[in-house]
């Protein structure tokens, strides 16, 4: 299967147009770290998957120095051949920040603002990137819906206090499922701030990750309390965090005690990571039939970690929008 440059699939679809005007094309479109543009010559179709990642070592150091051929990447368990490869990108970002502000939470709230207006300070190109924020405790409150202006994100994240219940799965089901758009050609990331603990929520853990994966969110989580601190309940949210997270292309940055990391530190080794991707592209075989298709990428140093979306749903632009 060739591949086809920008200028020359417009001239392929004006030219099958030319000929058969009720001839349907799609346009290329993005989900959430995937990129999917089906292309039509004659009645052959050609989708192009883009899928961006990256690696770690063992101790969770960031590995940004790898080349094409270390890499394998597989379809549902088959090889695939790696048409565009790219390293070290500055992606453009659509950032939803959504914070636990609830009563669990009330001891180390005190941090979140600071560490979070600095996060967004740091992170987010005025001219390239956007944001929101959104908090929750036993409901869901969108305080600044997407803007580009940094200021307008760092004045409702100052403003935020800690009260109330846990309602996390729904906080991340509402944000993924309203606020994240398929049209959207940025990286889209979702950064939990949160203990882990959920006590209020109606969506499941299936519906979150499901949701999730529609939407191209890649999530990711700041704990706000040391592991060493947090109770039965705490640890087993973490942990059901730890999978959310790396099915989507996240992870979780947790501090092992009161004394190893601030939260500001967390945030900077968060940055690191969107700054720091891989970008790596294959020509798929197969009809957009909203099927989930399994991603899995592997390196010849098996010691080291690659974290990417698991998978995608193959669908087309107009079913998701």
């Amino acid at each position: 299967m060739r591949f086809i440059h920008q200028n020359q699939r417009r001239a392929i679809q004006v030219g099958i147009i030319a000929r058969c005007p009720a001839l349907l094309f799609s346009l290329a479109f993005f989900i959430g770290p995937l990129f999917i543009g089906p292309l039509f010559a004659q009645t052959v179709q050609v989708t192009l998957v883009d899928t961006h990642f990256t690696v770690t070592d063992r101790s969770g150091h960031l590995v940004t120095n790898l080349e094409r051929e270390d890499f394998t990447i597989f379809d549902n368990g088959i090889p695939q051949e790696i048409a565009g490869f790219s390293k070290k990108l500055q992606s453009p970002l659509s950032v939803a920040l959504v914070v636990d502000r609830s009563q669990s939470v009330s001891e180390r709230f005190q941090f979140v603002p600071e560490a979070a207006a600095s996060f967004i300070k740091s992170t987010m190109r005025k001219q390239e990137d956007r944001g929101l924020v959104a908090a929750f405790d036993s409901k869901v409150y969108l305080l600044q819906d997407w803007t580009a202006d940094p200021e307008l994100l760092i004045d409702s994240v100052r403003k935020l206090t800690a009260a109330g219940g846990t309602s996390l799965f729904d906080a991340v089901y509402k944000t993924s499922r309203d606020k994240f758009k398929t049209g959207d050609p940025r990286k889209k990331v979702l950064v939990l701030i949160t203990d882990g603990e959920d006590t209020t929520s109606r969506a499941t853990f299936k519906q979150v990750l499901d949701m999730a994966q529609l939407s191209g969110v890649t999530i990711y989580v700041i704990g706000i309390k040391a592991e060493d601190s947090l109770n039965a309940h705490e640890l087993q949210g973490k942990l059901v965090l730890t999978e959310l997270a790396e099915l989507t292309g996240g992870h979780v940055f947790q501090s092992k005690d009161h004394q190893d990391e601030k939260l500001t530190a967390l945030f900077t080794r968060l940055e690191g990571e969107l700054r720091n991707e891989y970008k790596m592209s294959y020509y798929l075989d197969a009809p957009l039939d909203s099927t989930f298709h399994k991603i899995k990428i592997e390196t010849k140093d098996r010691r080291l970690v690659v974290h990417a979306p698991k998978g995608f749903y193959a669908r087309r632009r107009t079913e998701l929008l």
